[in-house]
């Protein structure tokens, strides 16, 4: 990945919002449809006969690639950040409000931006039996690079490449869609001595942008020295030997350099959801409840999208090329066309047709609360993912434990948490009536970090019964106290 588009990318996102899953206030009873989305059974646990979303942002970013150097994400608002340059002294190590780059073999990047729009759930009684249903609206971008063989790293540190490098196969998959979604969730086995309770969300989804590059196989570089004419600080940099497959449409429009919303996609999604809960009738709360869901399952569909693959033997001159570097180009289809006539003479024999598939960023999500004493709760949340097609986004896989109180019109609780199974995060939320306000990983938030490549916030809009619950309704119904 280019170097400005990184920090384009990096800078957009985090200046944004930034946060990495409310697992802790989706844990809370009474985020009601604000939890389909993640575990279609939750909203069935809402003490509320009604719950409404106005508006919800959830949005992660995380990379082990580039950082800002002794930055918080709060004081990103008015810090000019400048890039790391070796030759001029400027690092990271040294400075505050510096873009630079981890120097690792490997390099991992992932992002996902969940907006919930005007959303409902509602309690219906069918023949005596208690049913969920809500729907909801959902706009959607994730992105990943996992595990990038990480040549990059030479040149950021300013060190000279070697002569000779064999390039790993990689991966990459970014896609942004709308979904409409409905939920719906009931009890079974009614004679159990548990409440067993399922739930499903059928999603129609609308493909915006999507972007999916594939190194088949191994990419051999080399490197030499520069000519007297070309920059004495960057080698000549050559690709041979490579299979490369890129595929991308986008909604925006190069000549008018606006964004221009269109459908240009479509596919549908489907999560399931099981719930087994230990309550007593009597009782407003639950002892336990164990969750399991399989959420995003399905694909999109874009049908004109651009497809170009690129196979050969032959050297492919990467850097310091005149014919690629001083051009500029206004779209994607441009570049590809410009590395076509450079690998094959031809602009378009790398064209391979149009229409391409992205799979959902499928995962597993395992949860079990404890009550500890009432209205408080200990909760343990999994999530790992699980692609079920090749060319598919994919979610961070992630280990939460989060201790919260609930009660009515107020909630809060604290969280840890292991993104990607190895870094620890700490976090905390407040709901106070119809306003949440969390993260799952805040002192990035709040405080300066040496590396600031990873913070969290999320917030949400809501109405609901504040004052009202399912004991205090019963307790308000007449009842004839003759018969």
């Amino acid at each position: 990945m280019p170097k400005s588009l990184f920090v384009l990318i990096f800078l957009i996102v985090t200046v944004q919002w930034k946060a990495q899953n409310s697992w802790t206030w989706i844990n809370d009873s009474y985020s009601g449809i604000n939890s389909a989305t993640v575990s279609p059974t939750q909203p069935f646990l809402s003490p509320n006969p009604w719950d409404i979303n106005i508006t919800g942002v959830d949005s992660f970013l995380e990379n082990d690639y580039a950082y800002i150097s002794q930055q918080s994400l709060l004081g990103l608002s008015d810090s000019e950040i400048v890039m790391s340059n070796r030759r001029r002294n400027i690092s990271g190590e040294s400075e505050a409000n510096v873009f630079d780059f981890f120097n690792r073999k490997n390099a991992s990047f992932l992002f996902n931006t969940d907006i919930l729009g005007p959303s409902f759930s509602m309690t219906a009684n069918i023949r005596e039996k208690k049913y969920i249903f809500g729907l909801f609206t959902r706009a959607r971008a994730i992105g990943n690079v996992l595990k990038f063989d990480n040549y990059f790293r030479y040149g950021n540190e300013m060190v000279f490449q070697p002569a000779d490098y064999r390039m790993k196969p990689f991966s990459g998959a970014a896609m942004s869609w709308n979904e409409i979604g409905l939920n719906a969730s009931t009890q079974i086995f009614p004679n159990a001595e548990q409440q067993w309770i399922i739930g499903a969300n059928l999603k129609y989804a609308i493909g915006l942008d999507a972007a999916n590059i594939v190194s088949h196989r191994p990419i051999e570089l080399t490197a030499t020295d520069p000519a007297a004419t070309q920059n004495p600080d960057l080698m000549n940099i050559y690709a041979s030997d490579f299979d490369v497959t890129a595929q991308y449409i986008t909604n925006y429009n190069s000549k008018s350099r606006r964004y221009d919303v269109q459908q240009n996609g479509s596919g549908l999604g489907m999560d399931l959801g099981i719930t087994v809960l230990d309550k007593n009738p009597r009782e407003d709360e639950y002892n336990y409840k164990l969750s399991f869901s399989i959420l995003d399952v399905g694909m999109i569909n874009f049908r004109n999208g651009i497809n170009h693959r690129f196979a050969s033997q032959n050297k492919l001159w990467l850097q310091n090329n005149p014919n690629l570097e001083n051009q500029e180009l206004e779209s994607p289809e441009q570049y590809l066309q410009l590395l076509s006539k450079e690998i094959y003479g031809n602009a378009n024999q790398s064209f391979t047709g149009n229409g391409f598939r992205i799979g959902l960023p499928t995962s597993i999500n395992f949860n079990f609360s404890q009550r500890i004493r009432e209205h408080q709760f200990l909760n343990v949340n999994w999530v790992q993912r699980m692609p079920m097609m090749e060319n598919a986004v994919k979610r961070n896989n992630l280990l939460n434990v989060n201790y919260l109180v609930q009660k009515q019109a107020l909630g809060y609780g604290f969280s840890t948490s292991l993104s990607e199974y190895r870094r620890l995060n700490f976090g905390a939320y407040l709901r106070l009536g119809p306003l949440i306000l969390g993260s799952e990983n805040i002192f990035p938030v709040l405080f300066r970090q040496k590396n600031l490549h990873a913070a969290a916030f999320y917030m949400a809009l809501k109405l609901y019964p504040f004052w009202d619950n399912d004991m205090k309704r019963h307790r308000r119904k007449k009842c004839d106290c003759e018969k």
